[in-house]
């Protein structure tokens, strides 16, 4: 794999009532795909080190499903990640597939995700967390997305009311980040009450071009509307990765493989 780039977002929260009373950094991966920077991913670990974040935020696909599950170097990683900070990660649709196809990957998801948990990784199924960060309280949602969302050429149609029946309401004071593997549904994600969602999935659109972005989605559309970057619906937000890692179809073209690294101020 090829290197990567560090790409920053400034997360302002301007209710300061909600908002930290000093900046804080945090750093988001999405879509390792089980890729390796270095033996035992020592730059991609090094380059964390760098950033000293107050906690590390992962969006899923940190491995991949195969006949042989790909997971190695996803697991080296988190067990190192979690010796030094807070780990929180929700399933994509690699770790869905592992988890929902027994007849094919056999118990490969529950060794996978029991070794992780054991390490101290905070999975997020269908759930929340909270953590408390220059006493801002951060409530860390992971939705785990029902399979109809990954469908080639079509679709699911995600709710608000949907998201509310698989996660609740979000919780009452504080800040609402949301961990979704897809962006496709960020207007779902601002309606029901996610300040910040972190999405990958796109892979950034594989093909990026001057003006257009992304090309084409893992759905086969083509120019996705949410490929990479900062978006902003009103006063919510949603930052989604290009990804650290390729799988199948392994092809970037000016469209390096990031971590991203977020200031909250």
């Amino acid at each position: 794999m090829s290197d990567f780039k560090i790409t920053r977002y400034r997360i302002r929260v301007d209710d300061r009532q909600r908002g930290p009373d000093k900046p804080f950094t945090a750093v988001f991966l999405a879509d390792l795909h089980n890729c390796s920077y270095g033996e035992g991913n020592s730059r991609l670990l090094q380059e964390i080190r760098n950033e000293n974040p107050a906690v590390v935020l992962m969006a899923g696909d940190m491995i991949t499903a195969s006949k042989e599950p790909q997971m190695d170097a996803a697991v080296a990683l988190l067990n190192e990640l979690t010796k030094k900070y807070p780990v929180f990660y929700v399933n994509g649709n690699h770790e869905d597939r592992l988890r929902d196809h027994t007849k094919e990957y056999g118990d490969q998801y529950e060794k996978y995700t029991e070794t992780i948990q054991s390490s101290g990784v905070h999975l997020l199924t269908n759930a929340s967390d909270e953590i408390e960060i220059h006493r801002m309280r951060l409530h860390i949602w992971g939705l785990d997305l029902p399979q109809e969302c990954y469908g080639r050429l079509r679709t699911g149609n995600l709710t608000r009311e949907r998201i509310e029946e698989l996660l609740g309401r979000p919780a009452a004071g504080g800040y609402q980040l949301l961990l979704a593997h897809s962006p496709a549904y960020f207007d779902a994600y601002a309606a029901w009450g996610a300040d910040l969602t972190l999405s990958g999935h796109l892979h950034g659109g594989m093909v990026r071009l001057p003006g257009l972005g992304g090309v084409v989605s893992p759905q086969l559309r083509l120019f996705p509307k949410y490929d990479k970057g900062l978006y902003t619906l009103e006063d919510k937000k949603m930052v989604v990765s290009a990804g650290l890692g390729s799988h199948s179809i392994c092809l970037r073209i000016n469209n390096p493989p990031e971590l991203v690294v977020l200031d909250f101020l």
